[in-house]
């Protein structure tokens, strides 16, 4: 509960000072550090493949924003 508590403190005073897709993006890396770091390392427990197909989108996802990666847009043309 100790740990948990300074994590949700330190994240949520930086959260006003960040951009919305950054927030984003540390609110999903959050759970998945816990689950390499303390499940997998800490404990030993092999990740899943249901674990390591939810964690590919999330580290596309953050590379995608570090990097700034945009969609391209369509453009309407005026008629």
């Amino acid at each position: 509960m100790l740990h948990t508590g300074i994590a949700y403190v330190l994240m949520n005073s930086a959260f006003p000072r960040l951009t919305t897709p950054v927030i984003g993006i540390i609110t999903f890396i959050y759970p998945v550090v816990a689950i390499i770091i303390v499940d997998w390392a800490v404990y030993g427990h092999p990740l899943g493949p249901a674990q390591a197909a939810g964690m590919a989108p999330i580290a596309v996802a953050t590379l995608g924003v570090r990097l700034g990666w945009r969609f391209p847009l369509r453009r309407v043309s005026a008629a």
